[in-house]
């Protein structure tokens, strides 16, 4: 006999989804197939259809969980309002690294930096100690202009520093930064995801950016939610059919407020690309994600999960075609992987099957749909 787990009896219903989601998407409602119906009905004087099958197979199976994802760039945000008339705006799609201009307001280059918080005020030297000025130099250091320790003091040494980048940019060298030549971004660089203003115009945002990074969001169950964990390696399958490497960066339970009212958002798990090259090939679209638990089973019979019919709660069983006609055995079922189902036993050795069932054999013919 067969003992049964709370896991098992979490992956049953599982098994219950997924056969019920496969076989209405062929045309075919499984509880239409009547256990009390002849096994062999005549329609007519007309010969019955012959059953669809696939075999019955002896092997190995290893849990995956397969996630349909959708593979982009994150939430477009808008830059702060342009303090002057736009001069000069970049293209859709254009990447800016800090250092470089973004766009161009009264013909003076707005140029990115990174930081956790905009420049509130105009910096030059008297003015009050501050986190801001601390930002600067350390944006100042990485372009390659400030040698020094970044402090939080405007001196002599943040001025000289300040001179010699506005002279590689082609600006007043002032020694002087006014909040409005600079946008602040907390990453090393920007997307261009839609241009917002037009040539002329004053008083508007100039353009929403992204993260430079694609990424794919998958939409989760609760479940799923629950079993996963950020820092997990999937495998990831593109559009092209080829597969990368990645991880789990995020998973979202959800429940949160969204933008339409009374909805709240789904669970969902953010995958993160080390490595850009092939997903930047492909760009957005849709992808599968491959996640493997580390479950593997020794050799077993398997069937697909479509061939498998709920006779009572926590119960199963699959049809088979045999030369005297459809036999139901009774199944006592493990792990759903890839479609497929491990059978654990069978007929009689089935907890409640009748003594004497016919056992599942391999290479039987499991029926599908008739």
């Amino acid at each position: 006999m067969i003992a049964r787990t709370g896991r098992r009896r979490w992956l049953r219903a599982v098994v219950v989804a997924v056969v019920v989601a496969a076989v209405v998407a062929g045309g075919v409602l499984v509880w239409e197939r009547k256990p009390w119906a002849p096994a062999s009905p005549a329609a007519e004087g007309n010969a019955p259809a012959p059953a669809v099958t696939a075999p019955v197979v002896r092997g190995t199976l290893i849990n995956e969980l397969r996630l349909n994802a959708t593979l982009g760039y994150d939430d477009a945000v808008e830059l702060p309002t342009a303090a002057g008339m736009l001069t000069a705006l970049p293209a859709v799609g254009k990447v800016v690294k800090v250092g470089s201009p973004v766009y161009e307001a009264d013909g003076r280059p707005v140029i990115l930096l990174r930081g956790a918080r905009p420049f509130w005020r105009e910096l030059a030297r008297g003015v009050r100690d501050g986190k801001d000025v601390l930002q600067l130099e350390r944006n100042l250091a990485r372009l390659g202009f400030f040698t020094r320790k970044p402090d939080t003091r405007f001196d002599w040494w943040t001025r000289d520093a300040v001179r010699k980048w506005q002279r590689k940019l082609g600006v007043p060298v002032t020694g002087v930064v006014a909040n409005s030549d600079v946008v602040v971004v907390n990453a090393p660089g920007i997307r261009v995801a839609q241009v917002t203003g037009r040539l002329g115009q004053t008083g508007v945002s100039p353009l929403a950016y992204t993260a430079t990074r694609l990424r794919a969001v998958a939409k989760l169950t609760a479940a799923q939610a629950r079993e996963l964990q950020p820092g997990t390696r999937v495998t990831v399958v593109l559009s092209d059919g080829k597969k990368v490497k990645a991880k789990l960066a995020a998973v979202d339970p959800g429940g949160q407020p969204a933008k339409e009212e009374g909805q709240t958002t789904p669970p969902t798990a953010v995958v993160e690309f080390p490595d850009q090259t092939k997903v930047a090939e492909v760009g957005p679209g849709s992808v599968r994600v491959l996640v493997k638990n580390g479950v593997r089973t020794d050799e077993t019979l398997i069937v697909p999960a479509t061939a498998l019919i709920a006779t009572a709660r926590d119960s199963y069983a699959v049809e088979v075609q045999t030369t005297e006609g459809i036999v139901r055995v009774p199944v006592a079922i493990g792990l759903v992987a890839d479609a497929r189902v491990q059978v654990l036993a069978s007929g009689s050795d089935v907890d409640g099957a009748p003594a004497g069932a016919r056992r599942l054999r391999e290479d039987d013919e499991a029926v599908l749909a008739r």
